[in-house]
């Protein structure tokens, strides 16, 4: 059954268009599911505000700065192995 409703009326967000955007979204996007102590989400969202992100693009800011800090280290620790070895 196909439903005829407008996406929006009025400026008001329909079912339709919430449905519209939920197949969207699983389309497009993985979820993560954070979890934090009280009272440090709003830690990180005045950070990421502070700093004009949003707190999600903050969060994947983040975990990719750090991965690439990580890979950094670990390149390092190999050229230093290489040379300790010559």
């Amino acid at each position: 059954m196909e439903n005829n409703e407008p996406k929006y009326i009025r400026g008001k967000y329909t079912a339709a268009a919430k449905e519209s955007t939920k197949r969207y979204q699983a389309k497009a996007y993985d979820d993560i599911r954070l979890r934090l102590k009280k009272g440090e989400k709003a830690i990180v969202q005045e950070i990421a505000a502070k700093h004009n992100y949003s707190m999600n693009s903050f969060i994947v800011e983040a975990i990719f700065r750090f991965a690439e800090e990580l890979e950094k280290q670990a390149e390092e620790s190999t050229e230093q192995a290489e040379a300790n070895e010559e």
